[in-house]
Formats: structure tokens, sequence, C-alpha cells
């Protein structure tokens, strides 16, 4: 699968401080994505990602007030995904702390888009295929199902519910969660919701999602 494939349905949050720079990714890079949006420091950039459910971020490690570490930290907290972290400079205990932190990989500025496009594609060619249990895979940027030798194409609602199960396969995910995500115009039921999950169990596994009543819904993956 091509790098522009594997990419264009991601969404992305690009934290930069330098306006100019900032405008240029924006320019260069917002028609490779789903969804490219920026923000101007770490404040800002926490905000955006509380608002909208982001794939990837790319933040400066030097910003005014809440700086590219901190702020990749309470990401982390919020949500486990891929963080790529700009440097003007390789600073030991810098980098040390990001490792810790659990950034996915730093560039050194002066960096071109194409460079960015080609981390970004090796990071989430990595994620593209998930097991989830014997012969049984997902693969997430073309929202298909493979089931032994049957293929089986998800639809726009069963892709946002089974992406958002697994972002947290620890954890049960609340119904209200799960409708924020999945219906965010309001036009949702629970016989709409249980529609869904059999849906996505007839293309993937019967077992695959548990419902606990009263409290949601939790993938349970393969340990096989």
């Amino acid at each position: 699968m091509g790098c522009a494939e594997i990419i264009k349905h991601l969404k992305v949050l690009y934290v930069e401080d330098e306006g100019e720079i900032r405008e240029l990714m924006q320019e260069v890079l917002a028609e490779d994505f789903a969804l490219f949006e920026t923000a101007a420091d770490g404040e800002e950039g926490l905000a955006k990602f509380i608002e909208r459910n982001f794939d990837c971020v790319i933040t400066d490690i030097q910003m005014p007030g809440i700086d590219g570490l901190e702020f990749a930290q309470r990401v982390k907290n919020i949500k486990d995904i891929p963080i790529i972290l700009l440097t003007a400079y390789s600073e030991k205990e810098r980098l040390f702390k990001a490792i810790d932190i659990g950034v996915n990989k730093y560039l050194v500025k002066p960096f071109t888009p194409e460079k960015l496009l080609e981390v970004l594609c090796a990071i989430f060619r990595q994620k593209e295929q998930i097991v989830l249990g014997e012969e049984l895979l997902y693969f997430k940027s073309k929202g298909e199902i493979k089931r032994g030798e049957e293929i089986n194409q998800l639809t726009k609602k069963e892709k946002i519910l089974l992406d958002l199960l697994l972002e947290s396969p620890e954890r049960i995910i609340g119904v209200e969660e799960i409708k924020k995500a999945v219906w965010p115009q309001g036009d949702f039921s629970q016989n709409a919701l249980r529609t869904l999950v059999k849906r996505l169990r007839q293309k993937t596994d019967k077992s695959l999602i548990q419902n606990f009543s009263g409290l949601g819904y939790k993938i349970i993956l393969s340990k096989s």
C-alpha cells in the first residue's frame, strides 16, 4: 500500500509557534489528510486535541507556556497516539525525556514536508494491519476486515466504533463516549447502537465486542 493511501484517512494536529512554518505546513500538507489542523502553542493545541479525535500529533519542542514535552505528556495521558517531536537541536536530556513520554519520533529542523510525510507513513504503515483474532485481520486505512479468505468492508459508523474500541482495549467504552464519536449530529438511539454492534460482530467475530450492561462495550482481542 502506498503512502498516500495510508495517510489519507488520518486526522493530524500540527503545533508550532512559528507562524510562517505553521502556515507553510498547512498549505502544503492539508490535502494529504482527512483533517490537518494547526495550533500556535501548547494551550491551543490541547484545546483542539480535546475537541477533536486526532490520530497523530506533531509538535515543536520549544514553545512559550506549555512546551512540546509537557504538551506531549498531556496528550499521552488523554489518548495513546503517535507523537512526532520537532527540535532545532539534539539535546540528550530532553530527547531521553521524550523517549520516557513515549514520543514515537523526533525530527531536527529544518526538514522538508516530504520528510515529515515519510516519517508519518513509516509510523502508520506499522499500525495499518491489526490482528483482532485467529485469521481475523483489520486493515485500518481501508476499513476492511479479513476473516480467513473473506473480505468485509466496514461502513463509516462501523469503522468509527471499531477504531474507538481499539484505542483503549483495556477499558470499557461508555455509551456516551460512543454516542459522541459515532453520532455527533445527535441522531442516536440505543436500538441503533445495538444494531451497529450486531453488524460489526457479524463482519468480525461474535465474541470480539463484549457488552457490559449499563456501562458500555469493550473489545476482546485474541491473546494467541
